[in-house]
């Protein structure tokens, strides 16, 4: 059983990196690649969304590990409560909080937090624990993702990853002031190394609220190794 467990997720990662390799959304094949370069144990995802990168990313780390633990960060529902956000800050609409527990449950073991991460990252910071890889693609003002890197930084120790969605290719600074981790890449200190991901140039194209196309890519964050 185990062995098929194994080649199940593997088969089902290879078959959803292809997919995204044929599809708009080319970029999210990366984080496929890193689950299996990084072999997290655990991984927090803000912005859940449908949580199908969610499933990608358990999926991808059961080829290695037999227990992941998920927490992911979203308004789910509540977002519905909300007036103005999908402007304010580029969102998605999202799944409900039972929907999305129930589709991801039977593969690691699920924790959700449902509200701003302002509240919900501060709450979580409580419970001290380490992350291995984080996934950042919640809200996408700039605001938004500063605070979103603020409480992340105590969630990781030496080896852990992050990587951030929404780093426009612009010169633009009308929307790099206002949305993306561009600024937040910009302001890392020397503790961090940074790599804006785009081997074969995948990335994706954006339309922004100023109705211009632009470029968007993925960026890996790390801790510096100290000689």
């Amino acid at each position: 059983m185990y062995f098929f467990d194994k080649f199940f997720f593997l088969t089902r990662t290879l078959v959803r990196f292809l997919q995204y390799l044929i599809s708009p959304t080319k970029r999210y094949a990366y984080l496929l690649l890193l689950i299996l370069r990084f072999r997290p144990k655990t991984i927090l995802e803000i912005g859940v969304y449908t949580g199908k990168r969610s499933k990608d990313m358990i999926l991808a780390s059961r080829i290695f590990n037999n227990k992941i633990f998920y927490y992911g960060f979203d308004l789910f529902e509540d977002f519905y409560k909300k007036k103005g956000i999908l402007k304010k800050e580029l969102s998605k609409k999202p799944l409900t909080e039972k929907i999305i527990y129930s589709n991801l449950r039977k593969f690691a073991k699920i924790r959700l937090f449902k509200g701003y991460t302002y509240k919900t990252l501060e709450k979580f910071s409580k419970k001290k624990i380490k992350i291995d890889f984080v996934f950042i693609d919640g809200g996408h003002s700039f605001k938004t993702i500063k605070n979103d890197w603020f409480w992340v930084r105590k969630f990781l120790h030496k080896k852990s990853i992050v990587v951030f969605d929404d780093f426009y290719q612009t010169k633009k600074i009308n929307i790099i002031s206002k949305f993306g981790c561009n600024l937040v890449i910009k302001k890392l200190t020397k503790d961090y190394y940074y790599k804006i991901l785009s081997w074969f140039g995948l990335g994706g194209d954006f339309i922004n609220v100023y109705n211009t196309k632009i470029k968007i890519f993925f960026v890996l964050v790390g801790f510096k190794k100290k000689s």
